[in-house]
């Protein structure tokens, strides 16, 4: 039977057959190739890979699939602006081929710059690399066709709402809860009024960052939450201790691009994020400690910032 009447009269081939999915899939696309499946490093692809391409497979998830179409639309406007990330070679929501859509990324061999941090330290040119490829983005990227509205639409976050959840259900000591009350106060009052406006990754933690095998930087991966809001955003999930390498490196390229009150817009994001980590699942308490632990001994270019909050 030739293969596009085989595909027809199967239909749709659900996750258990995925052996037969993905040789239909790069037979399709003319890409016939040995394969293997990955270990995803995030939660909302299953991952297959040839020495030249990746399959992803979006999970069954409304919010997997909604991320599938947003990076289906933010990379490709990233990788033409010269950012370093794989190239979008296609992408299908017609569940023809499987169940869920799918899209194929060039291959970049490597692993996520998390896992190499576990046995190993990442250079410091790495994070400078990191910031200018950042502000490559924040300014090469002024345009993003969207007409569909997949995109994201980042607003200002607000830490007290996760704080008030926490505070209600006991997760958080009395104290600890006040001392953040008391940040959170001081540091709005250091927030510009008016946050620039630029495209950002929006999810650009170490799992989301691709490293050769000496540490570079190879990609910045996984755009599901990319969209349009303030660029400091991009800062917020790097890991505390590397960020201001990264920032260091953005500002001696693009130094007018983040505006005023960078420091405290920062913080104010990764305070958000590290209590709404924690209202899912009390124990996820690591991004807090490593928050806390900075203020309390900053590098030099927070100190005076750090000791206006505590």
């Amino acid at each position: 039977m030739p293969f596009r009447q085989a595909i027809d009269t199967i239909g749709l081939v659900n996750s258990g057959d995925d052996a037969f999915a993905i040789d239909a899939i790069l037979r399709h696309h003319g890409l016939v190739a040995s394969w293997r499946q990955l270990q995803p490093t995030g939660i909302a692809n299953r991952i297959y890979a040839t020495d030249d391409v990746v399959i992803r497979v979006a999970l069954d998830d409304a919010e997997a699939l909604s991320d599938a179409r947003t990076e289906w639309v933010a990379a490709p406007v990233a990788h033409a602006a010269g950012v370093l990330t794989p190239r979008l070679i296609a992408a299908d929501h017609s569940r023809r081929l499987i169940a869920t859509p799918y899209s194929i990324w060039e291959r970049v061999h490597g692993e996520a710059l998390g896992q190499f941090a576990r046995r190993a330290p990442v250079p410091q040119s790495t994070w400078q690399t990191i910031g200018r490829e950042l502000a490559r983005l924040h300014t090469e990227v002024r345009d993003c066709p969207d007409p569909h509205g997949w995109l994201e639409a980042h607003g200002p976050d607000d830490p007290r709402e996760a704080l008030t959840v926490l505070a209600r259900v006991g997760r958080l000591e009395t104290q600890t809860v006040r001392s953040l009350e008391a940040w959170m106060s001081r540091l709005e009052r250091q927030l510009a009024g008016t946050a620039p406006v630029r495209f950002v990754h929006g999810d650009l933690h170490e799992m989301n960052l691709m490293c050769r095998s000496d540490g570079a930087l190879a990609a910045l991966i996984d755009w599901g939450d990319a969209g349009w809001g303030d660029p400091t955003l991009d800062f917020a999930a790097l890991p505390v201790d590397s960020m201001t390498i990264a920032l260091e490196a953005y500002e001696e390229i693009a130094p007018d691009i983040l505006g005023d009150g960078v420091e405290a817009r920062i913080l104010w994001a990764r305070l958000t994020g590290a209590l709404e980590r924690m209202t899912m699942d009390p124990r996820r308490d690591g991004k807090l400690k490593e928050l806390m632990r900075f203020v309390a001994g900053p590098p030099p270019r927070w100190d005076a910032f750090a000791a206006s909050i505590v």
